[in-house]
């Protein structure tokens, strides 16, 4: 595996650049849930894990949870840098956040996706689906 950096997000700056790397890759998201106004309430609030894994002075990797209630968190967004996929970055970065949610409390990790294989092979379940995308879990 190529050799990254991992961490939380600590500063509004991080915050617009990581969103920035996302919107970049998955489109911008202007919705109530995933617009930046949502994601910097959750970043003041500091509950949710909100992380990226950097290479160079550059984010390859970043993944952003939201609480769906005490025990439960959506992975909101998912972004991994085209040159940077199929290296084992983003499931290591994952590992993270799933370390980071367990030590703030979360049980489970609910997330939807249209891919099949990668959140199977780090231990997700499919739970059911819908609008045409897998929704996935994993216990804590």
């Amino acid at each position: 595996m190529i050799n990254v950096s991992m961490k939380e997000i600590e500063t509004e700056k991080e915050l617009k650049d990581v969103l920035e790397f996302c919107y970049n890759i998955l489109g911008e998201v202007n919705s109530e849930l995933y617009g930046y106004e949502a994601w910097y309430k959750r970043f003041l609030d500091r509950s949710q894990p909100l992380v990226y894994a950097w290479k160079d002075e550059k984010i390859v990797s970043a993944i952003l949870g939201r609480t769906e209630n005490q025990d439960s968190l959506i992975i909101g967004l998912v972004a991994c840098h085209k040159d940077y996929r199929r290296q084992g970055i983003t499931k290591n970065l994952l590992e993270y956040f799933e370390k980071l949610a367990r030590e703030k409390g979360y049980k489970y990790i609910t997330l939807g996706s249209k891919e099949d294989i990668f959140y199977q092979k780090c231990g997700y379940n499919i739970i059911f689906e819908i609008h045409g995308q897998n929704i996935y879990q994993k216990i804590l």
